[in-house]
């Protein structure tokens, strides 16, 4: 019998808008080895956090769980799009998917800063090295020509990734970190069903 393996998918907060996400999440949620564990950006919900706190100048500590916030409700939308993803509240190691993470506060298990250096991107590697999950595939609603295989910190410095990210691939480099565009979910159904993983890899190397 094939080792159960995991990947966690993280959903570009855009996509909320996209006509791409219902696909996305029956891709994940669908049965299969590697499981999905889906956690979901913050997009457009995010940008109002940061519109408050320029107008109301609220330290980033409050700004970071607030996104958090912002976070739960897209994965709420998620949850009643496609019912096949179990919400979970606390990823627990030698869990298996499919599942959705819906952030429930407080998240004190969440090791990671509480800044703008911090996103979605950073929390689902991490949550993916907390299952011990294969690879990490972040969806992103960026030009094709923009994902391309390369060092995390070009993708970082290029604004494709958070800035804390990669700090922790340099720290774990047994889960892989991968890019795909928001119309390559037939290409990831295609890779998974082959068990192997899609897209644009990131490295840690310079």
């Amino acid at each position: 019998m094939p080792k159960s393996r995991l990947w966690v998918v993280k959903l570009g907060g855009s996509l909320v808008h996209a006509a791409e996400l219902r696909a996305w999440l029956a891709a994940c949620a669908a049965p299969g080895n590697p499981s999905c564990v889906v956690v979901i950006g913050g997009g457009p919900v995010v940008d109002e956090v940061r519109a408050l706190q320029a107008t109301w100048a609220f330290d980033d500590g409050l700004a970071h769980r607030l996104a958090l916030d912002a976070m739960a409700i897209n994965a709420r939308v998620a949850a009643a799009l496609e019912p096949r993803l179990p919400r979970i509240e606390r990823p627990t190691p030698g869990m298996a998917g499919p599942a959705l993470w819906v952030p429930q506060p407080p998240c004190n298990w969440l090791a990671l800063p509480e800044s703008w250096a911090v996103s979605a991107d950073s929390i689902a590697f991490y949550i993916a090295q907390r299952l011990g999950a294969d690879c990490t595939l972040l969806v992103k609603s960026a030009p094709p020509q923009a994902l391309a295989a390369g060092p995390v910190a070009a993708a970082a410095a290029a604004g494709l990734v958070d800035q804390h990210l990669p700090r922790l691939l340099v720290g774990s480099p047994a889960t892989e970190l991968r890019l795909l565009g928001l119309d390559e979910h037939e290409a990831f159904v295609q890779a998974r069903a082959a068990g192997t993983a899609p897209g644009a890899r990131l490295s840690a190397a310079e």
